[in-house]
């Protein structure tokens, strides 16, 4: 949708939909926690960003939404959601490989740098502070991600391999129970498989959902940059041990995906 002109591309906008909601233990969002102050900050924040880039309408991909659907409808009823999924093997090493990763202030500086908000500032310096010392002391970070329900308690127990199947599996269920509560032309699913197979058909449906002025500029614009062969690199893989009890784990949210064994 980067391509298409009357959007703006918003990246990782973390601060923007976390600011002034206090210290939480999870990163899990409902209706109840839009009050009208939040609501006001946040689509204020949303449209100085738009109105500064010269564009019409605001697109971000902030994975932390997949824990805040009816949050995000109550900040923006009028939003349209994309739930990209895919298959949680495929996944997993990927989220390993974040959990393990041993980050850099710079880093961290330029993902965030378009959102940064200085009354969410010293939460993130807290996180980053703590992540930093973690990585480097016992091999994995603090937190990673989105924090579902419960990782705390589920990562006291477990190697890194089984928190990140656990994140997918709790992010995708939390996902999909809520996407079932919306009204079914508020939402589309993709498949990234199905959009890397077939980027011109997937980009099609994603332009018509969105009522895009001009799909044909985005859909070129997918067929240009999806590379079947492409391979990305940043992965760590579980051991056979844990990949068995993996499996077992994100098995029943694959189903619901529509997977197979």
């Amino acid at each position: 949708m980067e391509s298409a002109d009357e959007f703006l591309c918003v990246g990782e906008p973390l601060m923007i939909w976390s600011a002034g909601m206090g210290v939480r233990s999870d990163d899990r969002r409902t209706a109840d926690d839009a009050s009208p102050e939040v609501c006001q900050r946040i689509r204020r924040d949303c449209a100085q960003l738009v109105k500064d880039a010269h564009k019409a309408r605001y697109l971000d991909d902030l994975s932390y939404h997949a824990l805040r659907v009816p949050f995000v409808r109550a900040v923006m009823p009028e939003c349209k959601i994309i739930h990209v999924v895919r298959r949680g093997e495929s996944a997993i090493p990927e989220l390993l490989f974040g959990w393990t990763f041993k980050d850099s202030v710079s880093g961290v500086i330029a993902r965030r740098r378009t959102s940064i908000r200085l009354r969410s500032l010293p939460v993130m310096v807290a996180r980053f502070a703590r992540n930093y010392a973690m990585s480097r002391l016992s091999g994995r970070r603090a937190t990673w991600g989105p924090r579902v329900p419960g990782l705390s308690e589920f990562s006291a127990s477990h190697t890194p391999a089984l928190i990140a199947a656990y994140q997918w599996s709790e992010m995708v269920r939390i996902a999909l129970d809520d996407l079932g509560h919306q009204p079914r032309e508020k939402w589309l699913q993709v498949r990234l498989e199905d959009l890397i197979a077939d980027p011109a058909g997937q980009a099609g449906r994603i332009t018509d959902f969105c009522e895009v002025a001009e799909p044909g500029s985005v859909i070129e614009h997918a067929k240009a940059l999806i590379d079947p062969a492409y391979t990305f690199e940043k992965k760590v893989n579980p051991t056979d041990a844990e990949w068995e009890q993996i499996r077992a784990l994100i098995r029943p949210v694959e189903a619901r995906l529509g997977y197979r064994e």
